[in-house]
Parts: structure tokens; C-alpha cells; sequence
């Protein structure tokens, strides 16, 4: 699982620039989609900061426009490029934190890694409906149509 890390990572990234592509294709696209693209980016934001052992600056849904969530997927791509890079010792560590309801928690890197992008995963789903459902057209963000490119 870890030799395929860098790889969902950097799908993550890819597929969230696609997601704000999607988006901004529309004259108006849905307040709904935009604020669910927000919330994966905040979660996406507030996770990278839980790592590092830092206060995350978004709450985790936030209502942003599409320049500020351009803004957040580039400072998420960041964060989460030198987490891709993480050696075999540093993805095992425990990371110690206290969830938006304020209860503590201890879980390996690895785990919150793979939580991280199936989370984006299952929501980005959810935005090509909304899109679909007000006559927009979503995007592929599949990891296998990532692979093939």
C-alpha cells in the first residue's frame, strides 16, 4: 500500500484541479457543488494540519468562491507532496489530534493518508452529480482515467 501513496496523492491533486475545472465551466454552477468542493478542500486542509500538529485556518466547511478553493487546492497539493514522499518509518507514526467535535485521537499516518483521499474520492462524486443534475458537465476524476494520462 505504501509503494502506491505518491501515486493517490498525486491523483488527489489532479483530480481536484479537474473538479474546480468542472466548476468554473459553468455560468453558475450549483452554490451546493461549490460548497461540497470547499468542504473537501478544508477537510483536505484541516487533515494536513492535524499531521503537522498545527491550527488549521478553515473550518471544516467553509464557504469559499472557486479563486479561494484555487487557492487551498494549491497550498493542499504542497502540504501533501511532501507526505507523498514519506518513507516506511514516518508513514507508521502515530499522529495525535483532536477531531472538529474536540475528542482525542491517535491513528497512523498511513491510515489518515488513505482516509484523506478516499474522503476527497467519495465526495467528488457526489459534485458530478450536483453538476450533472443542474445541466453541467462532470469531469472523469477516476483513478484509473489519472493512470491512463
Amino acid at each position: 500500500m505504501t509503494s502506491s501513496l505518491p501515486k493517490l496523492l498525486t491523483h488527489m491533486a489532479w483530480a481536484d484541479r479537474r473538479t474546480l475545472d468542472a466548476l468554473r465551466a459553468m455560468r453558475e454552477p450549483p452554490a451546493q457543488a461549490v460548497d461540497l468542493f470547499a468542504h473537501i478542500l478544508a477537510a483536505q486542509h484541516v487533515w494536513s494540519r492535524r499531521i503537522a500538529a498545527t491550527s488549521a485556518a478553515y473550518e471544516i466547511w467553509p464557504r469559499l468562491s472557486l479563486d479561494e478553493c484555487e487557492r487551498l487546492a494549491a497550498a493542499n497539493q504542497l502540504a501533501y507532496a511532501s507526505l507523498a514522499a514519506a518513507d516506511q518509518d514516518m508513514l507508521t507514526r502515530t499522529v495525535r489530534y483532536t477531531n472538529s467535535s474536540g475528542s482525542a485521537f491517535e491513528t497512523p499516518l498511513l491510515d489518515i493518508l488513505l482516509h484523506v483521499t478516499h474522503h476527497s474520492m467519495y465526495h467528488r462524486g457526489q459534485v458530478s452529480l450536483l453538476l450533472r443534475a443542474a445541466g453541467g458537465v462532470p469531469v472523469g476524476t477516476d483513478l484509473i482515467v489519472f493512470l491512463r494520462e
